[in-house]
């Protein structure tokens, strides 16, 4: 039983650190490993999951590294010049040699950034979205108005072309 809280703790350990891997973020967010990046990401994570499942504790931090650097450049054409893989094994090598031994400080310890980074990320598109009472329910023509904004907005104005005497029209810099 306690083998298996070890497992489920590591891969939820695993997934933050994934989520937190930028390279990995990046490339899942700009479809660098094509349209199904989002299911490359899980694919990759269970490959993970289960290559520490297999070799227990015969881990090497360069081992890991490589299926990591090898990973990226196969699914997502990146080439990774960082070092974040190296920092990823050794952070999931932590993490794995943690839990198997029943210490899932670091698995919380994730757990509770990822919660503080969601509340922060959510609450700042809140606040950035969110519209003054007043405003929303004056109509816009009634809104008031920077005079400095209307004079720049009048430069923009398309100004008559320049037509010379033998047809041509002259073209002038903004």
């Amino acid at each position: 039983m306690a083998e298996v809280a070890n497992k489920a703790a590591f891969a939820e350990g695993a997934r933050y650190i994934f989520n937190n891997w930028t390279a990995l973020r990046l490339a899942v967010e700009q479809d660098w490993g094509g349209v199904e990046s989002g299911e490359k990401k899980e694919w990759f994570l269970n490959v993970i999951i289960d290559y520490f499942g297999k070799h227990g504790k015969k881990l090497d931090i360069d081992e890991i590294e490589d299926i990591l650097n090898q990973i990226m450049t196969d699914e997502f054409q990146t080439t990774l010049e960082d070092d974040s893989p190296y920092m990823v094994a050794k952070h999931l090598i932590l993490l794995f040699n943690q839990c198997i031994n029943g210490n899932y400080s670091e698995v919380e310890r994730l757990r509770e950034k990822a919660k503080t980074s969601n509340s922060f990320v959510a609450s700042s598109c809140i606040a950035q979205g969110e519209d003054s009472e007043d405003e929303a329910d004056i109509p816009a023509n009634e809104l008031p108005v920077d005079k400095e904004d209307m004079d720049e907005d009048m430069d923009d104005t398309p100004e008559e072309p320049l037509v010379d005497e033998d047809g041509w029209e002259i073209v002038r810099r903004k």
